[in-house]
């Protein structure tokens, strides 16, 4: 087998051990003598340290079981390096290794009792890609761990991670060029770890994240440069303190964001997403406002003003000025009910929020105005015509009734303090006199002299036109008789 793969490497040619057919990876394990290929047989050919040219398309093998644990650390090899639909029972090693190029599809890694199945460490490639790939691991340094490597390209579509001990991706501090594609059906049981990872662009369209002790996808600190795609039948299943963590994450283009599907392990209702400093610089039409809103509101950690403040400019930049209101006012309604304020500071909020829509929605002033203005003027005509109001001394017939139009000038006085009409000086409201006599006709007196039947309670009441002259003269220094005319003194006027 060994001279096959030389000769197959001199050629340019893949030596292809399946016999041109379909590789089912719960066979691979059964696979015997016939398939096997020296791990140290591939080193070595990688190091150039065999007798032979390799052609430069590289070690291109499919089908194999590779025997060892597949070493190719520290090495900077100069061609490509394919290992498509391979078995690797005891896993590779490519930690501070550099290679033109990597294929790893459609292959099967087991695993160690602590180093990971695909441990590629600081490694550097132009592309890497794991198509298909499926591992399994019980480590806590991760299934594939990528930590500080630096590729062009890395492509898992379809992929099938599983760690019951750690992450099921460590990608901490992983850059990349160009492009992440977790899709098509990639599925990770453990989490998805890119903290303060560097790429153009991550794609997780149609993933399935899967953490049962803790966050499904971990990238605080995430930079990209292009955008985010977390949707088109992508899911998420986590615990607290979210199930997606992009806390402090910069996305220059577009965060495109799908939590129908993002749910928490244990079922309960709480935090979906971390956002918190994170910022991006669009948000695509598709994601309506109030998916967004309700996100912030009802499916973060807590109350944090810069998520709604980085929405708001988001919108503000794209001229949706109505949009922007929205967004502040519900971060001040998300403030009041979760941002710890005192209880006067709330209560002062929501008087602010139910008045002038905390500021943003200056009308509903004018509109309280106008409404306490309506009433007034409504007061006025409803009761100065039942004798509520009456010309003064200063009018030309003192203590006729008030015509409607005096009455509406005194409901716009009272109503509007800042603004007289004057009609307060010729039109005003009758004093209250406190006697019970035979003007309240079948109403008995209440304690003080105020009967409960009168036609307005301690407003206006209608009155004589002689009691009304009556008020012009005082009587001795009782003040409580200082408005009671003296009845031996016959009334003044016409």
């Amino acid at each position: 087998m060994g001279q096959r793969l030389l000769d197959a490497v001199r050629d340019g040619e893949v030596l292809d051990l399946t016999g041109g057919r379909r590789v089912d990876p719960a066979e691979m394990p059964s696979w015997g003598s016939s398939r096997t290929v020296s791990a140290a047989l591939i080193r070595d050919l990688v190091r150039g340290r065999r007798d032979v040219e390799v052609d430069p398309h590289g070690l291109r093998l499919r089908g194999a079981r590779i025997t060892g644990r597949l070493d190719l650390a520290n090495i900077a090899g100069e061609r490509r390096v394919e290992l498509v639909d391979c078995f690797l029972p005891d896993g590779l090693d490519l930690r501070d290794g550099r290679l033109p190029g990597l294929v790893l599809d459609r292959s099967r890694f087991g695993h160690s009792a602590q180093d990971p199945p695909v441990d590629a460490e600081r490694f550097t490639t132009s592309a890497m890609t794991m198509k298909g790939v499926v591992v399994n691991a019980r480590t806590p340094a991760g299934a594939i761990r990528l930590r500080g490597a630096h590729l062009g390209v890395l492509e898992c579509d379809g992929a099938r991670l599983e760690n019951t001990s750690g992450p099921a991706l460590q990608a901490d501090r992983l850059h990349v060029d160009h492009g992440v594609f977790l899709r098509a059906g990639f599925r990770a049981t453990g989490a998805v770890q890119l903290v303060d990872a560097h790429v153009g662009l991550l794609d997780c369209d149609g993933a399935w994240l899967e953490n049962p002790a803790g966050p499904a996808l971990y990238a605080n600190g995430l930079r990209v440069d292009r955008a985010v795609f977390l949707r088109a039948g992508f899911r998420a299943t986590g615990t607290a303190p979210a199930v997606i963590r992009l806390n402090g994450a910069s996305i220059e283009g577009s965060l495109w964001l799908d939590t129908s599907e993002v749910t928490r392990s244990d079922r309960a209702s709480g935090a979906l997403i971390d956002i918190a400093e994170t910022t991006y610089g669009d948000l695509p039409e598709q994601i309506g406002l109030s998916r967004w809103l309700e996100l912030l509101r009802a499916r973060t950690p807590g109350y944090a003003a810069q998520p709604y403040q980085q929405l708001a400019a988001v919108h503000r930049a794209a001229g949706h000025d109505g949009e922007v209101r929205d967004i502040l006012m519900a971060q001040r309604r998300d403030q009041i009910r979760r941002g710890g304020l005192r209880w006067h500071d709330r209560m002062w909020a929501r008087f602010t929020g139910l008045a002038l829509g905390f500021g943003y929605q200056p009308w509903r002033a004018l509109l309280l105005l106008l409404t306490v203005l309506a009433g007034s003027v409504v007061l006025a005509l409803v009761l100065g015509g039942q004798g509520g109001l009456a010309h003064t001394a200063r009018a030309s017939a003192p203590a006729t009734p008030c015509g409607v139009v005096e009455r509406i000038g005194v409901g716009l006085d009272l109503g509007l303090p800042l603004v007289k009409t004057g009609a307060r000086e010729l039109c005003a409201p009758h004093r209250y006199r406190r006697r019970a006599g035979p003007h309240r006709r079948g109403l008995g007196p209440s304690a003080g002299g105020v009967g409960v039947g009168d036609p307005v309670h301690r407003g206006f009441h209608r009155r004589r036109p002689e009691d009304l002259t009556a008020t012009s003269r005082k009587r001795g220094r009782n003040p409580c008789a200082r408005w009671i005319p003296d009845p031996r003194t016959p009334p003044s006027g016409p």
